[in-house]
């Protein structure tokens, strides 16, 4: 029978709750979920669970979902979080998968806690310090992060564009905002975001982001912020040959660049682009991406 436990919340040393979710049975996978969304996107990852007999962990950043609320200035807080989170479940050694934003934090936890980690794949992430500017296209957006109250009322705009969105997903698509979005996406997103059972599940996931109001918008915006700051760590020895990096080669949220960034920061030679494939490349390459996470070391 398959695990689905998708509101659970761990109380963390300090006395803050970490919200996360699993689903899936077999090997432990660990997984960071992309900017301005929460643990409930491992939805978007049954095919992979099932497929892989892998056991996937989804946690909220602080500030998203179940999880309390910090100010962020470092890498290493969600790093020691999910270690302890995993310390908690019992599961000794995983694999990593970080998508997007989440590909950030995924790379700082193998650096931080590389023993635990089997292997990590960090797929569409963006290498730091990030051009927030070259995200589908919006020159005003590296000024606006470098002003809190216009970053701050952007990411509100967004917010609620998305709340609105997870209301009625089809009628958003129609919309000016929807259109909007869409114009952004590569090619073959498009058959991901045209998909309302797929737009379903991805904005109830971002809408959960913002479960507590302002405090979600403020963490979306604390991480924006972390990410035009250069990398605070250096990859542990021995790191690269765990890690894999996958980006499609018309990835407009996360230019293709940022691959190649990555792999010269963190020494990986394991890197392959996905020619024609867009930001959701991982979503349409289950049986491969399932082969990488059960090769354990």
């Amino acid at each position: 029978m398959e695990n689905k436990q998708l509101n659970q919340q761990l109380l963390l040393p300090d006395g803050r709750q970490l919200g996360y979710s699993t689903i899936g049975n077999g090997t432990p996978v660990m997984y960071f979920h992309g900017t301005a969304s929460s643990r409930l996107e491992i939805h978007l990852l049954d095919e992979l669970a099932s497929k892989g007999k892998l056991q996937i962990i989804g946690v909220d950043r602080p500030g998203y979902g179940l999880s309390t609320s910090l100010n962020r200035r470092n890498l290493q807080t969600l790093a020691d979080d999910v270690n302890y989170l995993a310390n908690s479940l019992g599961v000794k050694r995983f694999g990593l998968l970080g998508w997007s934003g989440g590909g950030v934090f995924a790379l700082a936890f193998l650096s931080f806690f590389p023993k635990a980690v089997t292997n990590a794949v960090i797929v569409s992430a963006p290498s730091l310090p990030f051009d927030v500017s070259t995200a589908h296209n919006l020159p005003f957006a590296r000024f606006i992060m470098k002003i809190p109250l216009a970053g701050f009322l952007a990411m509100k705009t967004m917010s609620s564009q998305v709340l609105k969105a997870n209301c009625d997903v089809e009628t958003f698509l129609h919309s000016r905002s929807g259109k909007q979005m869409l114009h952004g996406c590569s090619q073959t997103d498009l058959d991901f975001f045209t998909n309302p059972t797929w737009m379903q599940l991805m904005y109830q996931s971002m809408a959960e982001a913002f479960r507590q109001g302002n405090t979600g918008v403020k963490a979306v915006l604390n991480e924006h912020q972390m990410f035009t700051k250069p990398w605070s760590f250096r990859l542990s020895p021995g790191c690269a040959d765990k890690l894999t990096i996958w980006h499609g080669a018309e990835d407009k949220t996360c230019r293709v660049e940022n691959a190649y960034q990555l792999s010269g920061f963190s020494g990986s030679t394991n890197v392959r682009v996905f020619l024609g494939k867009g930001h959701c490349v991982m979503f349409g390459a289950a049986e491969e991406l399932a082969a990488l996470l059960k090769n354990h070391d």
